[in-house]
This record gives structure tokens, C-alpha cells and sequence, in this order.
């Protein structure tokens, strides 16, 4: 299957999907209140892991790697955790798109949680704005105990550093406030792609609206990284909507509902 045949299949599957298609008839204010409807995606083993402890884990195949650049473009903003910043290097672009659209296409605003600043100016996610004007240089989400030096050094590479002062004992901003800063600077729909902390972070924190997990026909084993890595997960109810055959790969989009919705 070509691109152009990938690219349609995943724009019809996303279009059925509320709160992040344009068909979708929810009113986000009503809907999310004062933050960003929340996508979280991620792609996982049989198994249910996400990574290698100590390699990058391609699980993707092409027509659900296309699925996910699609879901970029519905989205303004996508976040990750600084440890995907440091271990994948990754631009968070869409590339995967029909040749026709590529000059016209919307990339989302790139975003990453990390409290110490780790991320260095070298980047991609900084380099790769510098070469290619379309891109958008990235925000860094981090709390008031982070070191100025580098905080200079990467908004001189270009980065929007975002200091959150809500924060809780280990210095990490709490996810409810990222979520209402972001939705206060034009974010209102976000795609969390993550890691593992960042996943199960998002999931505990009842801000998530739209699950969607690619699944590989791959086996990882007990060394592998598991998408959420806690004994259990409370207080709430995964609906889905559809699952869709990408390839070899197996797509579920679900919508979450909380406790604290319904109580």
C-alpha cells in the first residue's frame, strides 16, 4: 500500500473519532473545561511493551506509522517526557503524508515535560526549526527549581522554556496545571505520545479524553518497558470505539471516562 492509500485509511478511521476530528460536534469548553482535550497514543507489544530498557524499540509497520502522522496534523500540540527527548531524538514533525499535502500540512507544536532541563541545545527538536522555518521551535515545560544557565542556553537555541510553579515534592510540574498553561497559550488539543512515566503520568492524573494504541504483532519479553508500569490503574473506564487493522499492526481508539465525571 502506497502513501497516498495509507494517508486515506488512516483520515477515515480519525474522522470517526470525537473530540479530536473536525466532524466532531463536541464543544471543548463544555467537554474538557479549562485544558486541552487529551489524546494519548502510543504503540505497544502483544506483550504490552513500549520500549527496550536500553534500545530504541521500532514497533510500528508503515500503514500505522502513517496513521500517527495523521493524528499529528488534528492536533496543536504534542508533548512527550525528556527522557523520549533524550533517547529517541525525535522531531515530533509529520513527513508521513501524499507528496501533494506536504507543503501545506500543520505541525504541531512540540512540548516537553522535563523539571531539570536536561534536554540539550543540540536536539533536533531545537536544530531542526533553525533548518526548516516550518517547523516550531519547542516549548519546555519545567518547574521554579531548574537551572538558569541552561534555561538561557536553550532559549538562545530557540526553545520557549514555561515555568510552572505548581509542582509537587519531586519538582515536577503537576500535569493539571501544564494542562491549563497550555490551554491558555491556543493548545486545545493535545497529543501525548510519551514515555512510560509520561503514560502512566497522564492516566493517573484523569486528564486523558482519547486513548489510542497501536498494537505489533511482536513479543518483547519481562526486559522490555511496559506502558504503564503501575500494579493498577483506578478510576476509570476505557470505552472503545473501534479497532481497525493498519498493516500488521492491530489500531484501538477508545475514549476514557473518569469517576470523578460521573460521581
Amino acid at each position: 500500500m502506497d502513501i497516498d492509500a495509507q494517508y486515506a485509511h488512516a483520515r477515515d478511521f480519525l474522522s470517526r473519532i470525537p473530540l479530536i476530528s473536525s466532524n466532531s460536534k463536541y464543544n471543548l469548553d463544555q467537554e474538557t473545561g479549562d485544558r486541552p482535550a487529551i489524546t494519548l497514543t502510543y504503540a505497544q507489544s502483544l506483550d504490552g511493551k513500549i520500549s527496550r530498557a536500553d534500545q530504541r524499540l521500532l514497533l510500528s509497520g508503515d500503514e500505522s506509522a502513517a496513521m500517527t502522522h495523521r493524528l499529528r496534523t488534528m492536533h496543536d500540540g504534542i508533548l512527550i517526557g525528556v527522557g523520549t527527548a533524550l533517547f529517541d531524538d525525535p522531531q515530533l514533525s509529520v513527513r508521513l503524508v501524499p507528496a501533494g499535502e506536504l507543503l501545506d500540512v500543520r505541525h504541531p507544536q512540540p512540548i516537553v515535560l522535563d523539571s531539570k532541563l536536561r534536554i540539550p541545545p543540540t536536539a533536533r527538536l531545537l536544530t531542526g526549526p533553525q533548518n526548516n522555518p516550518r517547523l516550531h521551535p519547542p516549548w519546555i515545560i519545567t518547574g521554579t527549581d531548574h537551572n538558569p544557565q541552561r534555561r538561557e542556553e536553550l532559549e538562545r537555541a530557540g526553545a520557549r522554556v514555561i515555568v510552572i510553579e505548581d509542582c509537587d515534592k519531586t519538582g515536577r510540574p503537576r500535569l493539571t496545571a501544564v494542562a491549563a498553561a497550555l490551554w491558555s497559550l491556543g493548545i486545545q488539543r493535545l497529543m501525548v505520545e510519551g514515555g512510560a512515566r509520561v503514560i502512566q503520568s497522564f492516566l493517573e492524573s484523569q486528564l486523558v479524553d482519547v486513548l489510542i494504541v497501536t498494537i505489533a504483532p511482536v513479543l518483547v519479553g519481562s526486559s522490555g518497558v511496559s506502558a504503564v508500569g503501575a500494579p493498577t490503574v483506578d478510576a476509570l473506564t476505557i470505552t472503545p470505539l473501534s479497532y481497525e487493522p493498519f498493516g500488521r499492526d492491530i489500531v484501538m481508539a477508545a475514549t476514557i471516562q473518569h469517576v470523578h465525571a460521573r460521581e
